[in-house]
């Protein structure tokens, strides 16, 4: 019944697989706003084009890793394959294909409108896989979505979001779904706005990807806080749209004054040249979400106060939690809150891709893993996927590793 399913909707369907380049367009519960403050930049409603380059690179639509021949297909949607955060949580899921006979098919989405999430599914569906995992997937068109893999016989995990409260009960009902995971949003951009704080900062600029995500959602929220509870500090203004270098660059020109730039995303990327453009070198500190190469030496010269990521590893949940299933054995279904990696120092980000993101080192081996296959391991529980999740930090990995 699934094969036959599957074929009618690949008779049906007239979208093609590959996304065909960022266009900016959101559905109706993620349309881009602005909020202003006094300084505060205009909305323009279009990507920058440092915006397109690093969140709609398609250069991974269609790729597949793992194990080609495995027993296994598990569809993942993402926004890219190419960039420092998912180049290694692809890596990593070559890693745990190759060893426990897993292909893994990418789908490059454009965007992250609802309807494009659910075109997503729909197509991996149609292509016939096993399982899915869908990477910044919120709000209720998760239901939605997860009724289209009901319908095929397909598993469902979430990754980097939480599950709306109010669809929480129906997902979590659902046969086919088999859990989440989620990054600690809010404490990231409560961190990113202390930090800069506690670096000195006193007139601090804020700037989030549009609404209607929820890890960037949950990241604004934590900022928000962190001004509230430290009425000295001026916030400069805020913004929150998807031309993020645009928005740094009209902060810089209405208010001399900015020590400070908190932002949900990629801070160096955005930030950097508009800081040079505007010799204020040296004068603007940044603090953001989403690692990249530029760590290192951003955060040894001082540009940097701030930088969290390390959010590859939420792979591992979303793997285990769909195998077990796959393999007859499900566990307990949980939504797993897992930890950011904080740098605050050069020497901080060295030891995170020392232990943690280097070429062939993962924050679990398989061996590790193993312990959490049901057929490998009867005492296998998703308590310790909790553990794991709570416990995730550079520490410690050093010290399940060894140095």
């Amino acid at each position: 019944m699934k094969k036959v399913v599957a074929l009618l909707l690949a008779l049906s369907m007239t979208l093609s697989l590959f996304g065909c380049g960022s266009t900016g367009t959101t559905s109706d519960s993620t349309t881009e706003t602005t909020e202003t403050t006094e300084n505060s930049t205009g909305d323009t409603g279009t990507e920058d084009a440092t915006t397109s380059e690093v969140w709609s690179d398609q250069a991974g639509a269609g790729e597949v890793c793992g194990d080609e021949n495995g027993k296994y297909t598990i569809g993942v949607v993402i926004h890219t394959t190419t960039d420092f955060l998912c180049s290694k949580y692809k890596a990593y899921s070559d890693y745990l294909g190759k060893a426990y006979g897993v292909r893994f098919s990418y789908y490059i989405i454009e965007n992250f409108a609802d309807e494009t999430y659910l075109s997503a599914i729909e197509n991996l569906c149609a292509q016939g896989v096993d399982a899915i995992i869908t990477t910044n997937f919120s709000g209720t068109a998760v239901l939605q979505g997860l009724k289209t893999c009901e319908q095929n016989g397909v598993y469902l995990a979430v990754g980097w979001s939480q599950i709306d409260e109010s669809i929480w009960d129906q997902v979590f009902s659902s046969e086919y779904f088999v859990g989440s995971s989620y990054e600690s949003d809010y404490d990231a951009g409560y961190e990113i706005i202390t930090s800069l704080i506690d670096a000195g900062s006193t007139n601090i600029a804020a700037i989030g990807y549009e609404p209607g995500i929820t890890c960037h959602d949950r990241r604004w929220e934590g900022m928000m806080a962190a001004f509230e509870d430290h009425p000295e500090v001026n916030k400069a203004g805020e913004y929150r749209g998807l031309e993020f270098t645009k928005a740094v660059e009209d902060f810089l020109a209405a208010d001399n004054t900015i020590d400070g730039i908190g932002i949900t995303l990629l801070g160096i990327e955005y930030c950097s040249e508009p800081i040079k453009s505007a010799g204020r070198e040296g004068e603007v500190r940044i603090a953001f979400c989403d690692f990249s190469e530029n760590c290192q030496q951003s955060l040894e010269s001082g540009e940097t106060v701030c930088a969290i990521g390390g959010q590859y590893v939420d792979l591992a949940f979303s793997f285990v939690l769909l195998y077990n299933a796959l393999e007859g054995t499900p566990l307990d279904k949980v939504e797993v809150p897992v930890n950011f990696i904080v740098c605050k120092t050069g020497d901080e980000f060295a030891d995170y891709m020392t232990y943690l993101h280097d070429d062939g080192v993962y924050a679990w081996t398989t061996d590790e893993i193993d312990q959490l296959i049901v057929s490998k391991n009867s005492e296998a529980s998703s308590d310790t996927l909790l553990e794991m999740g709570a416990n995730y930090s550079i520490e410690d990995t050093i010290a399940r590793h060894g140095e």
